[in-house]
């Protein structure tokens, strides 16, 4: 029988033409139903499954599909993957590592710097007919100090985009060490970084180490009423302590990319009274989950993707 895969998720075509030149059949069925993929993939009898976020593969799902070898994440973080099962079913997570970093780190730069000078207010501003200028006064990036935590592939890919503006820098990450330099300091505990920084950016992947791990006590360490930036996984943030840090002046600025619950306004979510409080509030920005999605990081994860998924499989 011919090696099959299925996809479940739009990706760029190099993927697909990819595997098919190393004589896998592709069934590219980006529109199939989440409640259909365990059905299509025994029927096909396939390998790989590659999937973007259509469908959460608990250790049920990975157990019912037979004769699985690999998924193919086309993303970084797998967290909609249970990794554990996988491991014991002996099904390989395959991601496209550090293929959208420069396009988040770009996101990340991009609603920091709106912020600071009141671009979507001052926007509307205009559109609204009126002309105060004085009410959108700005603030300078280059008079703050920057604190990143998580220094792998998108927290460096930040610090090198902030070089231009000559800002300091500190950085922590659990599993690095020896990246500092004139500009990077290197924080030998993230604690140094809540109490040291103006701005703080999260760029970690979700595991239980680092569920919520922005949270009240991590807030109540910081000096400096920061901005604090998450475009790595929602439920890094305690939605809830946000909210109690915001209504007490200590965090002056909230950027986030992602949500526990996306989108927010789901009925019954846990989370919804957190978004309600903060969708009104000035010094709050959004974003629907869009920084890492570029029409050059569409490319380069597919890319990434096939390169890793062909190590994998050719590996002796």
């Amino acid at each position: 029988m011919s090696r099959r895969v299925l996809v479940i998720d739009d990706v760029y075509e190099s993927l697909i033409l990819g595997l098919e030149g190393r004589h896998f059949d592709v069934f590219y069925e980006k529109d199939i139903p989440a409640s259909e993929v365990v059905f299509r993939a025994n029927e096909l009898q396939v390998e790989g499954i590659v999937v973007r976020s259509k469908l959460f593969f608990s250790g049920e799902i990975l157990q019912a599909i037979q004769g699985l070898r690999w998924i193919a994440r086309a993303g970084v973080g797998t967290d909609n993957i249970d990794s554990n099962r996988a491991q014991e079913l002996g099904i390989e997570i395959i991601n496209a590592d550090g293929a959208n970093a420069l396009t988040v780190a770009e996101h990340v730069l991009g609603m920091l710097l709106g912020f600071l000078h009141q671009l979507p207010s001052a926007d509307k501003h205009v559109r609204d007919g009126l002309w105060d200028r004085e009410r959108h006064r700005g603030r300078e990036l280059s008079s703050l100090r920057i604190g990143i935590i998580g220094y792998g592939h998108t927290g460096s890919a930040l610090a090198r985009l902030l070089r231009g503006f000559e800002v300091p820098i500190m950085a922590f990450d659990t599993n690095k060490s020896g990246y500092g330099n004139s500009q990077v300091q290197e924080a030998a505990h993230p604690d140094r970084v809540w109490e040291w920084a103006d701005v703080i950016s999260v760029h970690v992947p979700l595991n239980n180490e680092t569920k919520e791990l922005i949270n009240r006590s991590q807030l109540k360490l910081s000096k400096r009423s920061p901005i604090i930036i998450n475009a790595s996984r929602g439920a890094i943030l305690n939605t809830n302590d946000a909210v109690w840090a915001i209504e007490n002046g200590l965090i002056r600025g909230l950027l986030l990319d992602v949500w526990p619950d996306e989108p927010p306004l789901q009925e019954g979510s846990i989370h919804g009274g957190a978004f309600e409080y903060l969708r009104k509030q000035n010094c709050v920005m959004f974003s629907p989950h869009v920084a890492g999605w570029s029409e050059e990081s569409y490319v380069r994860i597919s890319d990434k993707l096939l390169d890793n998924v062909l190590k994998f499989i050719e590996a002796p």
